[in-house]
């Protein structure tokens, strides 16, 4: 019997591609039309392979011997297991006994190839096209906030924004006026996301990457460039900016706002690590601001 074709896309975010396989059509509707700014037509150097199954019945909890001494993150929708040198995530029932959905994905530990294995609903949602997100789980930061872990990466709450060629980023809950300040810096600057950005070190410097993962600015790029400055956002009655100088301040503050995925203790020791290394190498600023067009200025100032 012949062995089924797979069908490739890849996609590149942070300098890391992720290469999509299926056994189903890729077609130029699968994802939604932001993934066209990360859409890549080869692999990198450092390539993820996210390949689609579609085969629901794979009982994969019996397969691994799957249970409460080789789970090591339990909380609904979500259980992740570590066995046989993978970690495997299961997407469960809210209600005990909290039934695998047969949502299932084996990778391993560094995230360099995942299985993910989809149920027939998925197959159809898979078909009809319009997908946002790559992994088909309900945000692609369950993943991506975990490989980049190993990876020196994190991702930030912020807005990112390309001014003249250096990373700007700006960090801020939903409340701290992210959109305010992308509606300012849009003037001379390109805005990389205005929601969830990347931050990775390159060995003693620091790059700042766009996601797919916008909130109310759509304007999203997959351009990855230096890291110039972090600011933290506060609204206040004047437009004011002064350098932070305790590297524990800006630590606490970055750490508020770290997009968390399925936290355990392997992750969490090497975010905090790299929390750490950016708190005390990156330049680091408090932004008071009060809506006005006027900080514009003084952030090009001092970039």
């Amino acid at each position: 019997m012949p062995e089924q074709a797979i069908n490739k896309r890849y996609f590149e975010l942070a300098r890391i591609s992720l290469e999509i396989r299926s056994e189903l059509p890729i077609t130029d509707h699968t994802f939604d039309d932001k993934f066209l700014h990360f859409e890549t037509e080869k692999p990198l150097q450092e390539n993820i392979v996210l390949h689609h199954r579609f085969n629901g019945s794979s009982d994969i909890s019996r397969l691994y011997h799957l249970n409460a001494e080789n789970r090591i993150h339990f909380k609904v929708p979500w259980a992740i297991y570590y066995t046989e040198n993978r970690l495997i995530y299961q997407w469960i029932d809210h209600d005990p006994p909290h039934v695998n959905y047969y949502r299932s994905a084996i990778t391993d530990k560094e995230h360099t190839h995942m299985d993910i294995y989809n149920d027939a609903a998925m197959e159809k949602k898979f078909m009809e096209g319009g997908l946002t997100t790559l992994t088909m789980f309900p945000t692609d930061q369950i993943l991506m906030g975990r490989l980049l872990a190993y990876r020196q990466g994190c991702i930030i709450h912020s807005l990112g924004i390309d001014l003249d060629g250096q990373g700007v980023l700006f960090v801020g809950h939903s409340d701290a006026g992210k959109s305010t300040m992308a509606g300012i810096m849009r003037q001379g600057a390109d805005i990389l996301c205005d929601d969830r950005n990347i931050i990775r070190k390159d060995k003693n410097k620091y790059t700042l990457s766009g996601t797919w993962s916008h909130g109310d600015i759509p304007d999203v790029s997959g351009r990855t460039i230096p890291l110039k400055a972090i600011f933290f956002l506060n609204q206040a009655p004047s437009n004011v900016i002064k350098p932070i100088r305790d590297d524990m301040h800006s630590f606490k503050s970055l750490l508020a706002c770290l997009i968390r995925p399925l936290g355990t203790k392997d992750w969490w020791d090497k975010s905090l690590t790299l929390l750490s290394q950016i708190s005390r190498d990156v330049p680091c600023y408090s932004l008071c601001f009060n809506k006005s067009d006027h900080i514009y200025s003084l952030v090009k100032e001092i970039i």
